[in-house]
């Protein structure tokens, strides 16, 4: 039995030296304490923005007769948010249909009256003056037929534009008007800021030269329990706004949060060593945390001090006194 447990010592020292450190899985039971580079972060407190933001505007003067959103709705690329309706064109174009209507029917005239009178000038009973001018009167009312439904057509392209629709897709941050309100062509119906996994940090002055493009950070909202994002800087902008940094940054799985909302955007400080184990290895008794450490022959519980008694995404836990680099522990 010696043998085996004097291999299995050397397998755990050899694993130290190699990994500098050895995880449960490789190592369940023992473990040899070194020491890790550890980088600090500190929290910078940041605001949330939206990183486009669209407005939809009237292009018409009328009436909202339809609102189809409100604060918060979510909307997808061409839906439509609102109708304006301009009163003066239903008129117009009840006018100009009487008038196509009127055109149609004097130029359906004028042309049998051409028939005819092309006729009888084969035969020679119609001058050809009076021809040239039958022509001239089917022709000039042939064009004021053209303009009188290019007149409507326009009149009906107007009316389209009274359709609002989404250019892109987006949540509703405001809704400038209400239904029955009065608008002018280019007033904000809307404000929209887009959903593209996309969001826009603004850090304070002093962080400028703690963030790089392509750097990962971590994102935290004290507003919802804490929850943590991983982001990844894409784009950093050259110029200071309000005395902060503008940064844009790609959520890992996306975001949703308030724009404007506070979020700590977790700037990594420095790097030091520390000395961290599995918090598999730590055992709690009536509130002060022991771990057992082989002293020769013998296994003693030493009582450590953590620096956070939570573990980390790793499972580890940073030891701040009671252990030392190369002390063997095992595991309760």
């Amino acid at each position: 039995m010696k043998p085996k447990k004097t291999l299995l010592v050397i397998m755990a020292m050899t694993g130290t030296l190699l990994t500098g450190q050895i995880s449960q899985a490789q190592q369940p039971n023992r473990l040899v304490v070194s020491e890790q580079i550890v980088t600090d972060y500190r929290p910078v407190v940041a605001r949330l923005e939206s990183s486009d933001t669209i407005t939809a505007r009237a292009r018409i003067s009328g009436v909202v007769t339809t609102l189809n959103i409100d604060e918060g709705s979510l909307v997808k690329k061409g839906d439509v948010l609102a109708r304006i309706q301009d009163e003066s064109i239903g008129p117009q174009l009840a006018a100009l249909d009487a008038k196509i209507s009127g055109i149609e029917n004097q130029l359906s005239q004028l042309i049998e009256d051409l028939n005819r009178a092309e006729k009888l000038h084969k035969e020679g009973f119609f001058p050809t003056s009076k021809l040239d001018q039958a022509r001239t009167q089917v022709e000039v009312t042939k064009k004021a037929l053209s303009g009188a439904k290019s007149e409507r057509n326009t009149l009906i392209s107007v009316r389209t534009k009274g359709v609002v629709r989404a250019a892109s897709d987006g949540r509703v941050t405001a809704v400038n008007v209400v239904k029955g309100s009065v608008v002018s062509p280019g007033e904000i119906i809307a404000r929209l800021a887009t959903l593209d996994g996309v969001v826009r940090l603004a850090l304070p002055e002093r962080h400028a030269g703690q963030i790089r493009e392509g750097e990962t950070l971590s994102l935290r909202l004290p507003a919802r329990g804490g929850e943590v994002h991983q982001a990844v800087i894409s784009k950093i902008y050259p110029e200071l706004r309000g005395g902060a940094v503008i940064a844009d940054a790609i959520v890992d799985g996306g975001l949703s949060a308030l724009v404007g909302e506070r979020v700590d955007v977790l700037v990594p400080v420095g790097e030091r060593r520390a000395l961290r184990i599995p918090k598999s290895f730590i055992k709690t008794r009536f509130g002060i945390d022991f771990v057992k450490v082989h002293v020769g022959e013998h296994v003693i519980e030493a009582p450590v001090t953590l620096a956070n008694p939570i573990a980390d995404a790793d499972g580890y836990v940073e030891v701040l006194s009671g252990l030392h680099t190369g002390d063997e522990v095992e595991k309760p």
